[in-house]
């Protein structure tokens, strides 16, 4: 293949050149991603096969021309996400709406069905939708894409083919990054907001909002006085911690005053099983209650915004736990370097295994713990184990 390359005509070159660059690199300073890596697994070939497929359909249908660099100028738009189904990319990917609050741009988000009780009560948004039919009556001045990925690319060239766009990550796809980062950097330079690298580096965060009913609704649930908010169960063996129980014997038995001796186990369904066995532990001080199963992700992000610290493994409910101002312990298998994964404004403690997440020492764990509750504001990502 590289024989290949070096025997190509000049333009040919400059055509490759740019399809693997406008893929894999992010043009804006500060925002850490990893494109080497990327590079040594993936021929480049099949990179720029992509990004041509989704360079020419958008030719095709004539979408090219109606490309916006600025969309400052824009004030009702449609942000089409179908990117990632999970709750923590999007979560992460659409952070930078944050930027736009009170700039006098009306929004409106389409996104999947499954995210769409994620962003149902958000204070950027004016309105949600995942069914199309409920667009009908609604004008735009253009269409926020968040990438070109194939299915909003048809989205866009299906429904709103008039219509003039922006969009934010481009043509990036494959290499690791930090979500949160790029799409604040992304909205700050569609929307013309003019922050400097450093200042979008350092005010990144992952971002979600509720109503007052909902934080209201979780009350109820609330202990009294200062408690920690664990998040168990998983759906990857990989990202799914199980020594819980050890961890809360070390709480149990610690002489530390600035932990709390109350803990809100958060989860869904899948952590049922844990929750059950975690409730029949003995404890000497500890007094632990389970929300597993019990709330929506809104409902257990208002518990964690009133916790003393959460502590979870890699995963939706950890990222919607950063979009609170509670400090957290966030733990990481070896595929998942913190840094791409925290900022900042996270006012997180990074865990990194050597393994899978489950091969770190609940010791590790607590002496994370205990340096977040005597220093509130500890720098994110500290590596400790």
């Amino acid at each position: 293949m590289r024989a290949l390359y070096n025997s190509a005509p000049a333009t040919v070159k400059r055509t490759l050149d740019q399809a693997v660059s406008r893929s894999t690199r992010i043009p804006y300073t500060g925002v850490a991603h990893e494109p080497e890596v990327f590079l040594r697994k993936t021929s480049r070939a099949k990179i720029a096969k992509k990004y041509l497929h989704k360079y020419l359909l958008l030719k095709w249908h004539g979408q090219t021309r109606l490309e916006l660099r600025n969309a400052a100028a824009c004030k009702r738009l449609l942000w089409i996400y179908t990117g990632k189904r999970n709750f923590g990319d999007a979560t992460m990917d659409m952070s930078g709406r944050a930027l736009l609050k009170g700039r006098g741009f009306e929004i409106d988000l389409f996104t999947l069905p499954n995210l769409h009780t994620l962003f149902a009560e958000d204070n950027v948004f004016q309105h949600v939708f995942s069914d199309l039919r409920d667009l009908q009556g609604h004008h735009y001045d253009a269409i926020l894409m968040s990438e070109y990925n194939l299915p909003s690319i048809k989205l866009k060239t299906k429904h709103f083919k008039h219509l003039p766009f922006a969009c934010l990550f481009q043509y990036f796809y494959g290499p690791d990054r930090n979500q949160t980062c790029f799409s604040h950097a992304a909205i700050n330079d569609v929307f013309s907001l003019g922050y400097s690298a450093d200042e979008i580096v350092s005010m990144s965060k992952p971002y979600l909002a509720a109503k007052a009913q909902t934080g209201d609704s979780v009350q109820p649930l609330v202990p009294d006085g200062r408690f920690l908010a664990l998040a168990i169960g998983g759906l990857d063996a990989n990202r799914t911690y199980r020594h819980w129980a050890e961890l809360l014997d070390l709480i149990d038995r610690s002489d530390d005053r600035n932990i709390p001796k109350q803990v809100v186990l958060l989860g869904s369904d899948n952590g049922l099983s844990m929750a059950d066995s975690l409730l029949k532990l003995t404890s000497s001080q500890l007094k632990i209650s389970s929300c597993v199963g019990k709330l929506s992700l809104l409902q257990s992000r208002a518990i964690v915004a009133k916790a003393s610290l959460f502590v979870g493994a890699d995963g939706g409910l950890m990222h919607i736990a950063h979009s609170t101002p509670t400090p957290s312990v966030s733990l990481f298998s070896d595929r998942e370097p913190p840094y791409l994964r925290l900022t900042e404004q996270c006012r997180s403690i990074g865990i990194q295994s050597a393994g899978d997440v489950d091969d770190i020492a609940p010791a590790s764990i607590m002496s994370a713990i205990s340096t977040q509750l005597s220093h509130p504001v500890a720098k994110a990502f500290d590596a400790v184990a």
